[in-house]
């Protein structure tokens, strides 16, 4: 006689078994996932060729080599596994689908090389280009890829300007098409903008329009984009921004849905907010990266990235400094209450994350290394790990699959 209690215990203890065998192959999957996500990819170290002379700067024994390849291990860390010897490359950009990069060769002969990815993850160089301007700080790439436009910074006057490149299908660099030189600068703050400073390049979200931040003369000049024209960009003068006398503006970017964006001031050392109505620029709120001491050795705005959700905005605070400051993204596209890190190391000059979205990569400069966080992508709150790669003068970092 089956004893039907029995029978029902039997079949919900098999139930149990079959649902706790599915939850740990999903486990297991995520686990595999992550592992395998780790595994294929590897990281591009952007540097700077000759040490810096700056008071903060721990010597790393020898200069940088160029451009370094690292693995990224499961647990995070990076293993270094070879180099590209050139010279500075300071700024690194990917294509979209991942099979290109550019580096900025922050020279007084500046200069801008092409590379291929392969799918093992190697890099060989394709060619090499004039950049038309003395040390190219940032690049980016136009929506559908057709052009690379470069932020010549250069220290000294004459050499700043906006440079277009046409970009092949096999991904190298034609010669300049277009050149846009940035001349004056505000005088506000001495030996910094005595001349124009071009210090980055970023597309609106739309793709309409082209906003390059010019640190020396305290705006962003804004250029209409024609991706069909051989010479792509028109200025419009009437879309330009002016920050107030000694801003420095460096670093910008647009919010998820495009109605925001947020540009990192290097000298005032704020994050402005901006909303964006008809692709102009309307300033709404500036909102400091250090509450805690305002004096000019502490203010020193410098990358601006979104989190992989769109929910945060993370920049950088330099000088005597050193901090990750995390902002969460309102409803209204305003910046909540800033939550500040220790970047642990010196000069965080650039910052990204890894394919998983669970780890934020710093590139300090003055110390020589690469510093690792986790990412709790509800909250934002970042929680270090440690000092993950060492290398002299380690200026952007980039990931691969």
């Amino acid at each position: 006689m089956i004893n039907s209690h029995n029978f029902k215990r039997q079949g919900l203890a098999t139930n149990l078994t079959v649902a706790l065998s599915a939850v740990l192959l999903i486990i297991a999957g995520s686990a595999m996932a992550t592992a395998a996500e780790h595994h294929n990819q590897t990281a591009l170290v952007g540097t700077w060729t000759s040490i810096p002379d700056a008071p903060l700067v721990q010597n790393p024994g020898h200069p940088s080599e160029g451009l370094y390849r690292l693995k990224v291990n499961s647990d995070g860390t990076l293993t270094q596994l070879d180099f590209i010897k050139m010279k500075s490359p300071s700024w690194i950009v990917k294509s979209h689908d991942g099979r290109f990069a550019y580096t900025t060769n922050e020279e007084n002969a500046g200069a801008v090389t092409a590379l291929a990815i392969d799918h093992d993850g190697k890099v060989r160089v394709i060619n090499a280009v004039d950049s038309h301007g003395q040390q190219p700080t940032h690049a980016t790439i136009s929506p559908e890829g057709k052009f690379l436009f470069v932020a010549n910074y250069s220290v000294a006057k004459g050499g700043a300007s906006v440079a277009v490149f046409p970009i092949h299908h096999d991904g190298s660099l034609g010669e300049q098409v277009q050149n846009f030189p940035f001349t004056h600068g505000s005088g506000a703050v001495k030996d910094r903008q005595d001349s124009g400073h071009a210090h980055s390049t970023t597309f609106t979200h739309d793709g309409k329009y082209l906003y390059a931040a010019d640190l020396g003369g305290d705006k962003l000049h804004a250029y209409a984009y024609h991706a069909g024209q051989k010479e792509p960009l028109q200025a419009d003068s009437t879309r330009d921004v002016s920050f107030p006398a000694g801003s420095g503006p460096r670093h910008m970017v647009f919010s998820p849905d495009g109605k925001h964006a947020y540009v990192t001031t290097e000298m005032a050392g704020e994050v402005v907010v901006f909303a964006v109505k008809d692709d102009r620029l309307e300033q709404q709120a500036r909102v400091k990266l250090n509450t805690e001491n305002s004096s000019a050795e502490y203010r020193s705005g410098g990358g601006i990235i979104l989190s992989p959700n769109g929910k945060f905005v993370i920049a950088a605070n330099r000088g005597s400094d050193n901090r990750l400051v995390v902002f969460r993204i309102e409803q209204d596209g305003m910046l909540g209450s800033p939550v500040r890190y220790k970047a642990d190391g010196i000069e965080p000059r650039a910052f990204a994350f890894d394919a998983s979205g669970k780890y934020l990569y710093v590139a300090n400069v003055f110390t020589n290394n690469i510093t690792m966080f986790h990412f709790d992508a509800e909250s934002g709150a970042l929680k270090a790990a440690g000092e993950v790669a060492k290398m002299p003068t380690p200026t952007d970092i980039k990931f691969f699959n």
